[in-house]
């Protein structure tokens, strides 16, 4: 006679335990999670205009996708970018601190072409990474430290001159205006003079009167409608 089991446990096949889902109990959650939050702060320091800092966070992100085996959620310049940023960023500051120095000690040519790189570099930083930290300061410097130069190599023409005149007024064959002329462009020389340290100073790093153009790349050119004078292009005066 069959026998009875009423009495047996019988385990109800349509219950599960497992089919509640907490997310917080997700390991793959908790990374993406994570490579999120230091992307984030990545781009916080792009913003801050930090890309030392961003270069730095960004590797972390990329270092706990590449544990967790899912690189999908890594967005952005990449660390190497980044990296790459920074560089021509300290690159930038280096020049324009040597713009500076050069201007101090009056060589206006080399200041020119110190803010030319200054401007190159602070472009490519912004290219690698994605940021908006070129204000355009060194464009205007250079633009200032190229006029200086120009004003100081008109200045040093006059003071010859000058000299040439003040030489026939002693001779033997002097003219009555030669004493005249030099003169004249010996106080040439002097304006001159004093007009490139102006420029010079005003080009130089973090001085008042280097102020940022307002759309980061165009400069103020007005003065260069005078066709003797240079313009942000002008190769002959950094010779």
């Amino acid at each position: 006679m069959p026998s009875d089991n009423s009495d047996e446990f019988v385990v109800d096949p349509t219950t599960d335990a497992g089919d509640a889902y907490d997310a917080t109990l997700d390991p793959g959650a908790d990374a993406d999670a994570n490579v999120t939050g230091l992307q984030d702060q990545a781009q916080q320091a792009v913003s801050d205009g930090d890309y030392a800092t961003a270069a730095d966070y960004q590797a972390q992100a990329e270092t706990a996708a590449a544990a967790s085996g899912d690189t999908a959620d890594l967005t952005g310049p990449d660390s190497a970018d980044l990296q790459a940023a920074a560089t021509d960023q300290q690159t930038a500051a280096t020049d324009q601190a040597q713009e500076a120095t050069d201007a101090a000690s009056g060589d206006y040519a080399a200041a020119t072409d110190d803010a030319a790189n200054a401007s190159a570099a602070a472009a490519g930083a912004d290219a690698s990474g994605g940021g908006l930290t070129d204000d355009g300061s060194a464009d205007t410097e250079q633009l200032d430290e190229s006029w200086a130069n120009w004003d100081q190599e008109t200045a040093d023409q006059d003071a010859q001159t000058a000299d040439s005149y003040a030489a026939a007024a002693d001779s033997d064959d002097a003219t009555p205006s030669d004493a005249a002329d030099a003169a004249l462009y010996g106080d040439a020389a002097a304006g001159e003079d004093q007009t490139a340290a102006g420029l010079g100073d005003e080009g130089a790093y973090d001085e008042a009167g280097a102020a940022a153009v307002p759309d980061d790349t165009a400069v103020d050119d007005s003065a260069a409608d005078d066709d003797s004078a240079p313009s942000d292009d002008d190769t002959s005066s950094a010779e």
